[in-house]
């Protein structure tokens, strides 16, 4: 049986459709677009000793998805994040950081990578375009398999 990677994008308005372009963007993975509350049983699925999924979110969704891989760090690989960085430049704002910065650190010791990606326009969707090749270079540059607990 060949394993294929999750890609779990957090969207409470989700209609099980793929936003536009991602399929290019992870061509290895499964992916699903869903409610925040349907995410715990596909990552259940995906809990092993090589973790298959990713998990996107955006906006208020960043927390859930941090605290979705504390509770399955046996299933998720990494937690990619849309939109933290307001100035462009690859860091999250101090204000994101001190609401999120413990959280963040609480996920990468538990193993699992923690990205930012970078936003499109104020308030940009999901579907934004930028987002989906933001999504395919971070995918590109994660290792295969998480790192090893300390």
């Amino acid at each position: 049986m060949t394993e294929h990677r999750t890609l779990v994008v957090l969207d409470e308005g989700a209609q099980g459709e793929v936003p536009p372009g991602w399929r290019q963007a992870a061509p290895e993975h499964r992916i699903v677009h869903c409610p925040p509350d349907r995410a715990p049983a596909l990552l259940e699925q995906a809990a092993g000793p090589r973790p298959l999924a990713d998990v996107v979110a955006g906006g208020q969704w960043v927390p859930v998805a941090l605290r979705l891989a504390e509770r399955y760090p046996d299933a998720v690989r990494s937690v990619l994040l849309v939109g933290p960085d307001p100035e462009g430049n690859g860091r999250a704002s101090r204000e994101w950081f001190a609401a999120h910065g413990t959280r963040v650190a609480s996920v990468r010791e538990a193993g699992v990578e923690v990205e930012l990606l970078p936003p499109g326009p104020a308030g940009a969707p999901l579907t934004e375009p930028r987002v989906a090749a933001a999504l395919a270079a971070t995918l590109d540059r994660l290792p295969a398999v998480r790192r090893p607990d300390w």
